[in-house]
């Protein structure tokens, strides 16, 4: 699968909860949103995790079925073959780092010990201490959490356990790439085998780590993803913002993109502004209409944009120390019953189009031009034609003046094409932004 063009980011178990009569709802529930994913210019469904478990789905129970709370085997079956009716390509959530208590192979440990077939199919068994949860043994936890036991990926029957799980998932449920939570714990030896395994199963498998801490680099080049998530670019920006400094999320963009010199140049970060694991941006962001030149930068940026179910509505929600099930909130249809603002779904519709319509937006190196501590511009570079970007996050219109030497160049703005063309003077140019917008433009030789 090529890198996708815009994701959109669900969490079934959440949003397929009916509050009312503490049931779910079938996971083929999200055939009806097909409308409205096409018309976000959608390509890519990422769905949170499906699988049998615990709580959450990040506790797993079962990898071979699907949660009974949501559906079954068919049910999904049914969801990925509509959605790929539609052109919309599936990745699934892939909980490979950890597993539950109640996993057979955690069970058969509680049950035998040290003379269980899988033994060695968890990190660091300490038989003699018993652990908070009950056990007698204490296992190596994620993230310190034993009700969440890490498996030992340097043992060969866990690697082919995966890549058995892999496969299934592959050739009976035909999906389209895997997003490996807890990437950034996972050893990069075993990501590397298994990011060949699974292209060898289907051609352009996509495959995308969960990487919050660490060069991203690392895990592009040595496990051989095809993407990691963006979470350095994810903080700049919201807090350049708040804290209006424009230069935070500048070096960023430049250590990341910076055309020649850029960390993840050439490369496709999977850009975000809310998951499943942190605050609602509208939630977060002190000034409201900071909202729309956040998200004009977002979509002009280097990288694979993703936004998250209900991000197009401008649900809010600030994430607790302990619970955080409101970040994963039930959501009936499409619309939802409840619309917090009803002007977003129109900006993302029109700002994702723009993305679209240009290969320097989807494809195109970066070059930083000019940086305040409210205004951005930058250009993305690509064969096909140079775009000049302006990030205007003033409460009032302003002008960039940016250095241009081609005078037999005129500058056309694509975000409003009926606007008069710029053109240089004296080797500059002046740009003219609306308050709490941006613009983009496009060269064009005068004939």
């Amino acid at each position: 699968m090529k890198s996708p063009n815009h994701i959109y980011h669900l969490f079934p178990l959440g949003a397929l909860y009916d509050k009312a009569n503490h049931s779910y709802r079938s996971i083929r529930t999200f055939e009806s949103w097909i409308d409205h994913w096409k018309r976000l210019h959608i390509d890519t469904v990422l769905l949170g995790p499906v699988f049998e478990s615990v709580s959450h789905g990040y506790d797993t129970v079962n990898w071979r079925r699907v949660d009974p709370r949501i559906g079954s085997w068919e049910d999904l079956q049914s969801l990925i073959q509509r959605l790929h009716e539609n052109d919309i390509r599936v990745v699934l959530d892939a909980v490979w780092n950890h597993t539950s208590r109640k996993h057979f192979a955690y069970r058969d440990l509680q049950e035998k010990g040290m003379h269980s077939k899988y033994a060695d199919w968890y990190r660091q068994i300490d038989w003699n201490k018993p652990n908070k949860c009950g056990d007698s043994f204490t296992v190596e936890g994620w993230n310190g959490f034993q009700e969440l036991p890490q498996l030992n990926l340097n043992s060969s029957s866990v690697q082919q356990e995966i890549m058995d799980v892999a496969s299934l998932w592959i050739d009976s449920l035909n999906i389209d790439g895997v997003r490996l939570d807890a990437a950034d714990v996972m050893d990069r030896n075993f990501l590397k085998k298994l990011s060949s395994f699974c292209r060898s199963r289907k051609e352009n498998f996509w495959l995308m780590g969960e990487v919050v801490f660490g060069n991203p680099r690392l895990w592009l080049d040595e496990a051989e993803l095809d993407s990691v998530t963006g979470y350095e670019v994810y903080k700049s920006l919201w807090s350049s913002f708040n804290d209006n400094n424009f230069f935070e999320i500048a070096y960023s963009l430049k250590r990341l993109f910076a055309n020649n010199t850029g960390l993840c140049r050439e490369k496709h970060l999977t850009l975000f502004n809310e998951n499943h694991d942190v605050s609602r941006v509208r939630s977060i962001l002190k000034d409201p209409s900071d909202w729309y030149p956040l998200h004009f930068l977002f979509y002009t940026l280097p990288g694979i944009p993703s936004i998250y179910y209900g991000e197009e509505f401008g649900f809010q929600a600030i994430k607790g120390n302990q619970e955080d099930s409101n970040l994963r909130p039930s959501i009936k249809g499409i619309p939802p019953e409840t619309i917090p603002e009803p002007h977003y779904l129109g900006v993302l519709e029109h700002l994702s189009g723009l993305r679209l319509s240009k290969k320097a937006l989807l494809e195109g190196g970066y070059t930083e031009l000019e940086v305040t501590s409210r205004r951005l511009a930058f250009k993305r570079t690509h064969g096909s034609g140079d775009l000049m970007v302006f990030i205007n996050g003033e409460k009032n219109p302003t002008a960039f003046l940016i250095n241009e030497n081609n005078p037999n160049i005129i500058w056309i703005d694509i975000t409003d094409p009926q606007a008069a063309p710029y053109q240089a003077e004296n080797g500059k140019i002046k740009v003219l932004v609306d308050a709490n917008w941006g613009k983009v433009l496009a060269p064009q030789l005068i004939s």
